[in-house]
């Protein structure tokens, strides 16, 4: 298998934000109706593991500055998901989306 390409990391990284993405905006259907919660939990669950999938598959020789900066946007972008996937469980459906605003330029 050939070496990936700092090109290719890029198009990866960009295939896991658009998971996360999806997953993210799934979860104002869990605050519209409180009963579709479990399966927007397991929606996100599983775009964590494949966005967690993809980025450890980056191999070493991909990893140029503009990849590494890229990979901690994404990483951010995916913990802002995993905290609202906490809340989700834990039936907490009150808090608002302002606070990681800055999270959602960055990514």
């Amino acid at each position: 298998m050939p070496e990936m390409s700092p090109g290719a990391a890029l198009r990866l990284l960009q295939q896991a934000q658009a998971g996360l993405k999806k997953a993210r905006q799934s979860l104002l259907l869990a605050r519209e109706n409180p009963n579709v919660a479990p399966g927007v939990l397991k929606v996100g669950w599983e775009s964590l593991a494949q966005c967690h999938r993809l980025l450890a598959s980056i191999p070493l020789a991909a990893a140029s500055e503009t990849v590494l900066t890229k990979q901690l946007a994404v990483q951010r972008y995916a913990t802002a998901l995993l905290v609202r996937l906490r809340r989700l469980a834990r039936n907490d459906f009150t808090s608002d989306d302002d606070d990681d605003a800055a999270v959602d330029d960055e990514a």
